[in-house]
């Protein structure tokens, strides 16, 4: 039974859904099955809220944003996917997260009003940080308050 649910895990990895459950875990559908139930039921050891997900297109990884300010990213290869690395925001809150198509860099957008930038591949900190007060007007001195959309330029 474990091997067989093993096999259609791999086999149709494009085709699951994922949904948050109002206790802050995840539960992954099969849509390509057409039939409902569960396939796959996880949750975060500390328990916090998810606020994000972002799915790495292709690649069988899943990024988790929660609310204890920490960043997960998840093998989605396995016969039960795992947590692969964190990332704990000691000084920001997580307020919001971009991650374009087929990108290497994660954007993290903060309660502060800052950016900052995740290496996906090593899951570390660029050092590159997008600062509230270097991206605006000079003549802006008030803060303009926390990140709450990221994202690319059309065109």
């Amino acid at each position: 039974m474990q091997e067989e649910r093993h096999n259609r895990w791999k086999s149709l990895q494009q085709s699951v859904l994922f949904q948050l459950l109002c206790n802050d875990s995840l539960c992954t559908y099969n849509i390509r099955l057409g039939r409902p139930g569960v396939d796959c039921y996880c949750q975060h050891e500390s328990g916090a809220a998810v606020l994000q997900l972002q799915f790495l297109i292709n690649e069988g990884a899943l990024v988790t944003a929660c609310a204890d300010d920490t960043l997960h990213l998840w093998n989605l290869r396995q016969r039960r996917p795992a947590i692969l690395h964190s990332l704990k925001f000691n000084r920001e809150r997580i307020t919001f997260c971009h991650l374009p198509f087929q990108s290497k860099w994660l954007y993290v957008g903060t309660e502060r009003g800052n950016t900052h930038i995740v290496n996906i591949e090593s899951f570390i900190l660029s050092g590159y940080v997008i600062m509230w007060n270097k991206a605006i007007e000079l003549s802006t001195k008030t803060h303009p308050g926390p990140v709450v959309h990221l994202s690319e330029p059309k065109g």
